[in-house]
C-alpha cells in the first residue's frame, strides 16, 4: 500500500473492520488488508463489550489495516471520542511491517468491567474479518466467543405506546427542529411513536456522545441506529418505509437498553403518535 506524508495507518479491530459499518459512517479508506499488531491485545469490555485493544508485551492482534487520509482520520477520531491513539508495529500478510495507529481505553486499571459483546456485535466483526480474509485463527476465536444472545421479538423492550389522544406529528414540524443542541429539548421518532428528552436533566458523556450521532444521521431513530448499531441480521434499510415491524421493535429496543445503559431512561417520554408505513 502506497500513501502519502498525511496518510495514515489505522488498525482496526470492532465496527470498522465491517465495510458495511464503515459505509454506515462515512469511512472510506483508500486501501485495507488483512495484518496482525504486535504488543497488544483483544478484549471485550465496559457494559456493551466492546472490542478493546489492551497493551499486552508479547500479545497480538490479527485485523484490517486501513490506510486513510487526514480527513478520514479526523471523522474517526470524532466517532472514538472516548479512546485515545497509540501507535504500535503492524505486520501486513506478506511480511511488510508498518507504523499503525490504533483505539486503546485510556486506562483500563479503572471500574470498567469485561463483559461478552452482543451477538450482534460479534457477528458484524466475524462478517468483517471474512470479507477481509483475516487469519483463520482469529475468525475462529470470534466464532467460539461467548456473547450475549439477541432478543427474542417478544423480548423486547419498549417505551410504551403512545395515547389515545396523543397528537399526530410530523417530522419536519415536530421533530427535526428539536435536537437538543438549538433547542433544550430532543425528540426522536422511533416505532411509531415521538419521544422527547430534556438534555438537562441527563448527565454523563454516553449520552452527550449521542447527540453527535443525531445530529449525523438525524433524529428517525430506525435510520440513525441500523447504520450506528449495524446488526447483520436486519441491515440497513434505505429509508424507514423499508423497515420490517419486527425491525422498527428491535431498534426501538436497542434504543432503550442505550439509554438504561447511559441513565436517560426515566428522562424519556412518549408524546405524541407518528406515521409510519412499514415493509410488512
Amino acid at each position: 500500500m502506497e500513501s502519502s506524508p498525511c496518510d495514515t495507518y489505522y488498525f482496526a479491530i470492532g465496527s470498522m473492520m465491517n465495510p458495511q459499518s464503515m459505509r454506515n459512517r462515512r469511512i472510506h479508506p483508500k486501501s485495507s488488508c488483512p495484518a496482525e499488531l504486535f504488543g497488544f491485545a483483544l478484549r471485550f469490555s465496559g457494559v456493551l463489550g466492546f472490542a478493546d485493544a489492551v497493551p499486552a508485551e508479547g500479545s497480538s492482534i490479527h485485523g484490517v489495516l486501513h490506510l486513510v487520509d487526514a480527513e478520514t482520520m479526523a471523522r474517526l477520531d470524532a466517532l472514538e471520542i472516548a479512546y485515545r491513539r497509540v501507535n504500535g508495529q503492524a505486520r501486513l500478510y506478506d511480511g511488510t511491517i508498518v507504523t499503525a495507529t490504533v483505539y486503546t481505553k485510556e486506562a483500563f486499571t479503572s471500574t470498567q468491567k469485561d463483559n461478552p459483546p452482543q451477538q450482534r456485535y460479534l457477528e458484524l466483526l466475524i462478517e468483517g474479518a471474512k470479507h477481509f480474509k483475516v487469519h483463520e485463527k482469529q475468525i475462529k476465536f470470534l466464532e467460539n466467543h461467548k456473547c450475549v444472545p439477541r432478543p427474542q421479538p417478544h423480548a423486547f423492550k419498549s417505551f410504551g405506546a403512545a395515547a389515545a389522544d396523543a397528537p399526530l406529528m410530523s417530522y419536519e414540524k415536530d421533530v427535526y427542529p428539536f435536537n437538543g443542541r438549538d433547542t433544550p429539548n430532543l425528540r426522536l421518532a422511533v416505532n411509531g411513536k415521538v419521544l422527547e428528552i430534556f438534555v438537562k436533566n441527563v448527565e454523563g458523556t454516553l449520552f452527550k456522545n449521542s447527540l453527535n450521532f443525531y445530529k449525523q444521521f438525524g433524529q428517525r431513530v430506525e435510520m440513525a441506529l441500523s447504520r450506528i448499531m449495524y446488526d447483520p441480521k436486519y441491515g440497513c434499510p434505505e429509508s424507514v418505509e423499508e423497515c420490517t415491524r419486527e425491525q422498527s421493535a428491535y431498534i426501538e429496543h436497542n434504543l432503550y437498553h442505550n439509554s438504561e445503559v447511559n441513565t436517560s431512561i426515566d428522562h424519556f417520554q412518549v408524546i405524541g403518535r407518528f406515521h409510519q408505513e412499514y415493509k410488512d
